[in-house]
């Protein structure tokens, strides 16, 4: 992790903007509750009037940000900012982070955490014993795998009975593969040359397709391609609009390593930054500026850093990404990969958002995945969109404020308990870091209200929900406002204002981004996102899983994952003494064909035992994937009633739950394995429907129930 002072002059170097100085002009974002208020709010901002609450004069609208219809950027002063701020129908004014990056991107965006199928039997483990990744692994070892894709099978767990360190012999079963789903991987910079992501014909699913969407007819004069994954920056601009890409193929496309026909750079990047018929179709500029746009196709413009590059945030099949980073190959794998995915057939998709070079700011990754979803191609088949399901392995933390808490109290500034670093309460003295999960502002935060509006828009947001062991609790739960403080009389409102990067001072509440789904619009709060905790690796006994002890818990987690120590790919910016070497680390690439000798070898592909609620994260984003595959129009909540009703819960002896504690120095926060009052809830393949009993007629489509095509059985399970 970079420190201050490396981040800031990194920035400055890339030409980055930063606050300026004193109270003269500067950028702001105003949001409004809704279309209509920020219509009038707008109107007035950038005429003269004489309104309260608005500035007495004519304000440059320096970004009408069009993909989202409640919010804009103008440059006024801080007086006038604050005046704005008065107003009824305006819910926020913030300095605009996507106008100074340099200020903003990465200051709290961190990954989480440090770190099937095939017709015959593969070995697969869980607690992993070094027999399972010695230096030169033999063909025995092709198609290894992890609990990760194992345990999720079913309900139970497959070690029950077993030491968790014992090697299985099995063949992995699904129901979905992903087909058609557009699954967002938003992290850091990751590999597109690994061996997972690459149709290399040596040990994949045996009904592996490999490639991508601009390899499968979407753009007609695309004609090969050997990876799956695309950028979302970089590549989706051709998906999205083929017929400006083709118009002048010469000066807009070129050639992949892998063959794909994909954009230029600068091409790609200026399709998203101007509103222009000179750089996107006439479909997609606004009105004002020359073209025809209307409805989600007016989306304006969205900013992109020229250090966003092909080299920086994918690397090739023989070199790695230059832009830093481990976290984002570990977890591409392990939603889509073809060995430790899930949805090893969906279309892959990567956007690099975190800390490193070119990487994009949290608000602009927001505006491209709401717009790529609402803009993207009908399915040829059915004339329908794919659904849309993006994977984010990281948050945004706080330090505890070491003066005074505020547990179970009126909200009223009353009630407050002083503490410091060496007499910490209980609930606050067991977090995993010293740290918690910070709760955003809601709703009046740029990066909350575009959140809010993808979650609208039918984008499913998947998220870890921290490593901090803090119990997250939803609305109406007797800890849901507690917080800390730096002031002896702090109300609840107070501690809800949040910082200059959104952040709050509440304590159990679930934290940014899981929180962008917040709604409490029907007057209790509901979240349209899924808040995924880590499942250990290593059991409390044979007979009994537990979270891990870093994972967050509560109520407000939706379910868990295999997170601990599981099995992924990784990249040689992975520590190297964690590296593990495979029997397929590398393939050669000859006229883009993959060849036996001869050609272009790769670099090597490794694996690695990676942890956290980062990995249990696009573990659930995969599985839920394959569930999306054939119920194509469902929502968020169609997946949370999958989820209630369907994935059934653990018992209590298969589980380990532990007592809730309800004071805040209760002697259960010191137990780090306790669920804190959340759900055993595990999840696993669940059909979509009950299958019907005996002697009953079957209901519904078949794939409801069952899958639509090859059906992959497993073979009697052995331990070795």
């Amino acid at each position: 992790m970079s420190t201050e002072s490396e981040r800031v002059a990194r920035l400055a170097a890339e030409g980055e903007r930063f606050v300026p100085e004193g109270t003269g002009p500067k950028v702001y974002v105003v949001t409004c509750k809704n279309k209509s208020d920020w219509d009038e709010i707008h109107n007035y901002i950038i005429n003269e009037n004489e309104i309260d609450g608005i500035p007495n004069r004519k304000i440059e609208c320096t970004d009408d940000c069009k993909s989202c219809d409640r919010m804009a950027s103008y440059e006024m002063s801080d007086e006038e900012a604050n005046q704005l701020k008065s107003h009824p129908k305006v819910a926020g004014v913030q300095l605009d982070p996507d106008y100074y990056q340099g200020t903003f991107k990465g200051y709290a965006d961190e990954v989480i955490s440090t770190t099937n199928r095939y017709g015959t039997n593969v070995k697969i483990g869980r607690d992993f014993p070094s027999s399972f990744f010695p230096p030169s692994p033999s063909s025995t070892l092709l198609r290894r795998t992890g609990a990760s894709i194992y345990r999720h099978q079913q309900q139970t767990d497959f070690w029950d009975g077993s030491a968790d360190d014992s090697i299985l012999n099995a063949d992995p079963e699904y129901r979905g593969d992903g087909t058609d789903v557009d699954v967002i991987v938003c992290d850091e910079s990751g590999w597109y040359g690994h061996t997972e992501f690459v149709k290399t014909g040596t040990g994949e699913p045996s009904n592996f397709v490999g490639q991508n969407v601009l390899k499968s007819g979407f753009a007609t004069s695309a004609t090969t391609g050997l990876c799956g994954v695309l950028d979302c920056v970089l590549d989706a601009p051709y998906y999205l609009d083929p017929d400006f890409f083709e118009a002048v193929p010469g000066a807009r496309l070129t050639t992949r390593w892998d063959g794909t026909k994909v954009p230029v750079e600068s091409v790609a990047r200026a399709w998203w930054q101007s509103n222009s018929t000179s750089n996107r179709s006439a479909k997609y500029v606004s009105t004002s500026n020359g073209g025809s746009a209307t409805g989600d196709n007016d989306f304006g413009t969205v900013s992109v850093s020229s250090n966003y590059t092909r080299a920086n945030s994918n690397g090739s099949n023989t070199t790695q990404h230059a832009g830093g980073g481990y976290h984002a190959t570990p977890c591409m794998s392990q939603a889509y990969g073809k060995t430790h995915g899930w949805a090893f057939n969906a279309n892959k998709w990567h956007m690099s958002i975190i800390w490193s070079t070119g990487a994009l700011s949290i608000t602009s990754c927001f505006k491209i995945l709401k717009i790529f979803h609402q803009c993207k191609p009908n399915r040829t088949s059915d004339n329908t969109k794919n659904p849309t399901i993006t994977s984010h392995s990281w948050g945004r933390g706080r330090y505890l404020s070491n003066s005074y808490y505020y547990f179970r109290t009126a909200g009223d500034g009353t009630g407050g308990v002083s503490y410091t670093s060496g007499t910490k309460p209980a609930f606050l003295n067991n977090l995993y870091y010293g740290v918690r999960h910070t709760a955003h502002v809601n709703p009046s935060y740029s990066e909350s209200v575009l959140g809010k509006s993808l979650v609208d828009a039918g984008v499913i947001f998947v998220s870890a929900a921290g490593n901090d062991n803090m119990k997250q609790v939803l609305y109406g739960h007797p800890d849901y406002n507690n917080y800390d403080a730096d002031d002896n009389d702090k109300t609840l409102a107070d501690a809800l204002a949040g910082d200059y990067v959104g952040r709050t001072d509440m304590t159990n509440r679930i934290g940014f981004p899981s929180d962008i789904g917040f709604d409490d619009s029907s007057g209790s709060d509901v979240y349209q996102t899924f808040n995924i905790g880590a499942l250990e690796s290593n059991k409390a006994s044979n007979t009994q899983e537990r979270k891990v002890n870093y994972s967050n818990m509560g109520n407000g987690i939706d379910c868990y994952a295999i997170g601990d120590d599981s099995l992924s790919a990784c990249d040689d910016n992975y520590p190297s003494y964690l590296r593990k070497n495979r029997h397929d680390s590398t393939y050669r690439i000859n006229n883009y064909q993959i060849v036996e000798s001869g050609g272009t070898i790769s670099d090597d592909s490794q694996d690695a035992e990676f942890g956290g609620t980062s990995s249990a994260c696009p573990v659930a984003t995969g599985l839920l994937a394959t569930k999306l595959q054939y119920n194509r129009t469902w929502t968020w909540s169609n997946l949370k009633t999958w989820l209630a009703e369907k994935v059934t819960d653990q018992t209590e002896t298969a589980m380990y739950t532990g007592t809730e504690s309800t004071t805040a120095n209760d002697s259960n926060w010191n137990d780090d394995f306790n669920l804190q009052g959340g759900l055993r809830k595990i999840i696993w393949d669940a059909p979509l429907s009950d299958p019907p009993g005996e002697g009953e007629e079957e209901s519904g489509p078949v794939d409801e129930v069952f899958i639509t095509g090859p059906l992959i059985i497993s073979g009697d399970i052995t331990i070795s």
